[in-house]
């Protein structure tokens, strides 16, 4: 398409969500990225088309979640593990750290066989992650999306939802946070268990 852009180019707000086709992804100044905007069907219907034209039906979410093989410690891996799948990375990234995070999350990411970075700049509320997630949900067709997350309060808040039929959330435990349990996942897994789940080099 010839909406994408370099990342450093893009006209980013706090009022956007940054999506990467890692397809398009082959260096830092690959036009490869996009600042979605407008209302929560504005950002669904674009964020779901881009979703279903990658055949995307996983998404994962980074901290606590994919970023425990895609990261060493707080150092992004030249090698990681590759994936299962059609899938897409998933990460709330304050603009003060897009420039930076960005390029290194989109290129750990391509190397382990993702088809999308999907970036909110808000955590919560509006252009926040359950927000976003809603959007896209509502207007996916086919079968449901499964997003796997550590946080439980953004898997409640997703299931709790009217879109909460449309995705099986999986509440992925971080260590030393195990009274942190989802009251509505649909599934309570270890990062282990995760990745079992999601790496290839784990597949038989």
């Amino acid at each position: 398409m010839n909406d994408y852009s370099p990342l450093s180019s893009l006209d980013v707000t706090n009022q956007c969500v940054v999506v990467c086709h890692l397809g398009l992804w082959d260096g830092p100044e690959s036009p490869a990225w996009r600042a979605v905007k407008g209302t929560q069907d504005d950002v669904g219907l674009a964020l779901a088309a881009v979703l279903q034209d990658r055949g995307v039906r996983r998404i994962d979410d980074f901290g606590g979640v994919c970023k425990t093989f895609l990261c060493d410690g707080e150092e992004y891996r030249h090698a990681p593990p590759r994936i299962t799948g059609n899938a897409a990375v998933f990460s709330f990234t304050p603009k003060k750290r897009l420039a930076a995070e960005g390029l290194e999350m989109a290129r750990v990411a391509v190397a382990a066989g993702y088809r999308l970075l999907v970036l909110t700049l808000q955590k919560h509320d509006k252009f926040g992650k359950v927000w976003t997630l809603c959007g896209i949900l509502r207007h996916l067709t086919g079968d449901t999306m499964t997003y796997y997350e550590d946080t439980d309060s953004v898997v409640d808040d997703l299931k709790g939802s009217a879109e909460a039929d449309r995705v099986v959330a999986v509440h992925v435990q971080t260590p030393g946070y195990e009274d942190c349990i989802s009251r509505l996942a649909d599934r309570v897994v270890t990062q282990e268990q995760y990745q079992h789940e999601v790496l290839l080099q784990h597949t038989t």
